[in-house]
């Protein structure tokens, strides 16, 4: 790292005038405490302290900056009963000014001698036809006075942590800058003045507007270049070639009893050819809930096998796990293929000698694909020649146990097969996702019904539950799901209110109510799903948390109620909803809402009611929350931008795509000084292998 580039990662703590307890406070406030870390803590906004009158000429309300005369000081009469300020008493040659200080001590008269020539700012009030400024922003020597006339940036905060005390800090930063080299063509404003700009601002929007926009550049094209170069790496890397007969796919597809639909044999043709190509296949494959990605990952699973490979199907869950193999077993019966095709499902119950012999069959090959979960990329777990390796709800996993697991193939061959039923907006797709090739399946089984929605306040709880009591006496209603939310996701995870919902109805529906949630045991979850997911078995009517949002797959169940639903994300209440439509009976998903809502929440139920299309609600999640919260959790790599944003900064993004599409076209191919000083851009965005930040 040359000496120009490690100035961005000293420590904060080297600042002079950052002691232990703000730099403690500077910890909580950044991501990390190095110069670049400050740097990148842009300002939320600006204030204006340019204006300058003379004491009478100030118009109240606004913010002022004034050369005034200290006066006299008046402490703080002791009235019981009431709070009346510390005043002193300041004038210039248009009149006098009154500073107002509640629970002031006497350091004032040290701070604020009589007779000293001042500057104060701050916002200009009247009182008894006088003017006055109570507990003013800035009281410091007249000889300050141009130093606070202007524009002052106004920065996100923690506790302990001042405005000033940023500013300060930035400031010896910004002066001491050394030399950065150029890597955009034509810039109007360099990264460094563009920092300047930003930290210290000049009465210019234009300006401040271009060196915002030149900074989010330059992050946005750190991301798509390390992407990009990335997923050229991962592309010159020579994959398993598969030569496939068809054996295996053809009778395992026509007894289907249905076709495929476009979208799916589209999705299904671009796979087979990344397969039989001689480079890796790095794909992921999106389908909003219910639109047939398992069968397109079976039908590849069987295309590798067809050329005697391995294959491996990866879940979040043990529930999803046992689910993917009960329907896969079924299925290759149904083809007549169950003699020739060995599965094996492995998760994190498998113990001793059945775990033992597990492994050793896929270790000798007798095993031709294993569905299972994390389970599947310990280090115990040797493929004989593992081909493709599919991962299901991909984001539930972090990057690199994705690569473990394809990194199992012989001689680091693997073919990678990533699948979501979480829509991704196209910005987030590009900048979380962009080192993979992307399919999309956006068209629905013609046999799908749509879900109809519908939004009740929680006062209406007693009705509703009167409702369904009466529609499966009837006979109309066969199995529910009644969703209630965490009050936090963390390990001591708050049950009461999922719990005491499960009392409340057992009490009214006795054992045909079943409780599922995260902190049960394995075994004990699998159970529940089991008995819920049988036709005949007993549990009608499943209380549980969003435990139940991934994959499960239960036809009779035509009714979702999801309690509090405004605690919940769009995304998961997309997911959520995603369980029931399953069958060939209409389906009704209710969303119970307390009377007190946000009108965020609001907007959230409101777009749940008007449409069921994820892509449309993936791209108002995003919107609404953030890219973290629109996949559900924050370790899975997803990019979180400090400067630019991911729904302003489209038009950037479009740009930066191209322009990397050139730079490794051009600027690459012939070693150009822009393409020597990218890489000066990608270590300060710590976009390096050593770094572990480039995917793929």
């Amino acid at each position: 790292m040359s000496e120009n580039l490690q100035y961005f990662f000293n420590s904060l703590i080297s600042v002079k005038g950052v002691g232990n307890k703000f730099f403690d406070g500077l910890k909580r406030l950044l991501p990390n405490t190095r110069f670049k870390d400050i740097l990148f803590h842009l300002p939320v906004s600006v204030i204006d302290r340019s204006y300058t009158p003379f004491i009478m000429d100030a118009q109240v309300g606004q913010i002022a900056t004034l050369k005034v005369d200290v006066l006299k000081h008046i402490p703080s009469p002791k009235v019981r009963g009431r709070k009346i300020p510390y005043k002193i008493l300041c004038s210039d040659d248009s009149g006098f000014i009154t500073l107002n200080f509640f629970n002031a001590g006497n350091y004032l008269q040290r701070s604020i001698p009589v007779g000293a020539k001042i500057c104060i700012s701050g916002k200009i009030e009247e009182f008894d036809g006088g003017r006055c400024m109570s507990h003013p922003d800035y009281v410091v020597p007249i000889s300050q006075f141009e130093k606070i006339a202007g524009l002052e940036p106004v920065y996100p905060l923690t506790y302990a942590i001042t405005n000033k005390m940023i500013r300060n800090v930035v400031d010896v930063v910004l002066s001491n800058m050394p030399t950065v080299p150029e890597w955009q063509n034509d810039a109007e404003i360099s990264f460094t003045d563009a920092l300047k700009f930003m930290h210290r601002p000049i009465k210019n929007s234009e300006l401040m507007y271009e060196a915002k926009k030149r900074l989010a550049y330059d992050e946005i094209l750190a991301n798509q270049l390390a992407l990009a170069l990335s997923r050229e790496k991962f592309k010159s890397e020579i994959g398993e070639k598969i030569v496939s007969d068809g054996r295996f796919v053809n009778p395992f597809i026509s007894s289907f009893g249905y076709e495929l639909t476009g979208a799916q044999k589209r999705v299904l043709s671009e796979v087979i050819d990344d397969l039989k190509s001689d480079s890796k296949m790095l794909r992921l494959l999106q389908g909003d809930v219910g639109s047939g990605k398992t069968i397109i990952a079976m039908i590849a699973l069987l295309t590798v096998v067809e050329s005697d490979y391995q294959g491996a199907f990866m879940v979040p869950t043990e529930i999803l796990a046992e689910q993917h193999f009960s329907t896969f077993t079924n299925l290759l019966k149904k083809a007549g293929l169950e003699e020739k095709i060995k599965i094996l499902l492995l998760t994190g119950k498998d113990k001793g000698k059945a775990k033992e012999d597990k492994l050793l069959s896929i270790k000798n090959g007798s095993v031709d694909i294993v569905i299972g979960t994390h389970a599947l990329f310990q280090d115990k777990v040797k493929f004989k020649n593992l081909s493709l390796a599919v991962i299901d709800e991909q984001h539930k996993f972090g990057v690199h146990q994705r690569l473990e697991l394809g990194n199992k193939g012989e001689e680091n061959k693997c073919n990678i097969l990533t699948m979501t039923a979480t829509p991704i907006p196209r910005t987030l797709a590009m900048t979380s996702f962009g080192d993979m090739d992307l399919s999309i399946i956006d068209e629905m089984p013609p046999n799908r019904k749509q879900v109809e929605t519908k939004v009740i306040s929680m006062n209406k709880i007693d009705e509703l539950i009167a409702s369904v009591s009466l529609q499966m006496n009837s006979g109309l209603l066969k199995k529910l799901y009644w969703v209630c939310p965490l009050v936090e996701e963390s390990e001591k995870i708050d049950l009461s209110d999922v719990i005491s919902r499960y009392e409340n109805l057992k009490q009214i529906f006795g054992e045909k109510v079943a409780l599922i949630h995260g902190k049960m045991k394995a075994d004990e979850k699998n159970l529940v799903m089991k008995d819920f997911a049988n036709p005949d078995g007993k549990t009608k009517i499943l209380v549980a948390t969003t435990v139940i949002e991934v994959g499960v797959n239960v036809p009779e169940a035509t009714l979702m109620v999801i309690e509090h639903s405004e605690r919940f994300g769009l995304s998961s209440l997309h997911q959520l909803r995603g369980r029931i439509g399953r069958g060939a009976d209409k389906s009704i998903c209710i969303l119970l809402h307390s009377s007190r809502m946000t009108a965020i929440a609001k907007e959230r139920l409101s777009i749940m009611k008007e449409t069921t299309d994820g892509f449309k609600i993936a791209e108002k999640d995003l919107k609404l929350r953030g890219a973290g919260d629109v996949l559900g959790v924050r370790q899975s790599g997803i990019i979180d931008f400090k400067i630019a944003n991911l729904e302003d900064d489209y038009d950037l993004f479009l740009a930066a795509s191209q322009d990397v599409k050139n730079l490794l076209s051009f600027d690459k191919k012939n070693n150009t000084e822009r393409w020597k000083n990218l890489q000066f851009l990608l270590q300060l965005f710590e976009y390096t292998k050593q770094n572990n930040n480039l995917k793929g």
